[in-house]
């Protein structure tokens, strides 16, 4: 499926009314964060994982690889699909945002990520949570790969 495709559905489904979720509730560990700019063409890549949860709504335990590159001489704004391991019940997108500042010499640059997945206890009810985090790029610099967390802050149901 096309990251247009998956971007499309989302996009399509985000009119129903995001409800805010309290930041202690649910996080997502990325790990082997990788970015940078060649030649004004940016890329990214990382691996992404989220526990259980069994509070409603229930939602399952994942992990995933994502990369994106934008192919247009700027940041890789575009969505473009992550591979969910071991889970065939969602769909996950990733994207850059713009970057907003510089730190010291880096730029900070917001990636944000969308899961979507089918209710565990509902036929045909699906769930989205969407998350940002600032992180660096960090390919050529000299620093290792990344790790943080994103914290999703919207979520929305669709019945």
């Amino acid at each position: 499926m096309r990251a247009s495709t998956i971007f499309a559905t989302l996009a399509a489904t985000a009119a129903a009314t995001p409800v805010a979720i309290r930041a202690a509730d649910y996080q997502w560990d990325v790990t082997e964060w990788t970015s940078g700019c060649t030649n004004d063409d940016c890329s990214y890549e990382f691996k992404i994982a989220g526990a259980a949860t069994s509070d409603y709504p229930a939602r399952p335990a994942f992990q995933a690889s994502c990369s994106g590159a934008s192919h247009d001489g700027g940041i890789a704004t575009q969505y473009a699909p992550c591979k969910i391991e071991g889970y065939v019940g969602g769909t996950m997108v990733s994207r850059l945002n713009t970057p907003s500042e510089l730190l010291g010499s880096r730029t900070v640059v917001p990636i944000q990520v969308s899961f979507q997945f089918a209710d565990l206890t509902q036929d045909n009810t699906y769930w989205n949570y969407t998350g940002v985090a600032n992180t660096t790029f960090n390919r050529g610099s000299g620093s290792p790969p990344a790790s943080f967390a994103i914290i999703p802050k919207t979520s929305f149901g669709i019945a």
